[in-house]
């Protein structure tokens, strides 16, 4: 959850916590900005976690919030390792494996599929 953690990013226009999917690009939106951090440099002070007080607190706690929220649309490649939406993420594989590692499986001769049995 920590690498996933890290992916979550912040829509300064609409002031919410965001991911976006690195295959199709589908941003995925969660929880919105606390009030506290909504002046922009007491924003740009929380996204670098030196804000003060409250606000900072405000602000890990949302965003903590936002990232149990969105894990819930995204998941890992067990091969890449990208986060990916569940529309680019290949359930039929049974291998955990996104879209563009399970096509390019059968392109490779000894690809994954063949090391794995």
């Amino acid at each position: 959850m920590r690498r996933f953690y890290e992916h979550v990013r912040v829509d300064k226009e609409g002031l919410r916590f965001y991911v976006s999917c690195p295959i199709c690009g589908m941003r995925q939106y969660g929880s919105r900005i606390p009030l506290l951090c909504r002046r922009v440099r007491t924003l740009a002070l929380c996204e670098t976690g030196r804000a003060r007080g409250l606000s900072q607190k405000r602000y890990n706690h949302t965003k903590a919030a936002a990232v149990q929220q969105l894990a819930m649309h995204f998941n890992q490649c067990r091969y890449c390792l990208r986060w990916v939406c569940d529309r680019c993420y290949d359930a039929d594989d049974g291998e955990g494996a996104c879209r563009d590692c399970s096509a390019g499986a059968g392109d490779v001769p000894g690809g994954r599929r063949a090391e794995g049995g």
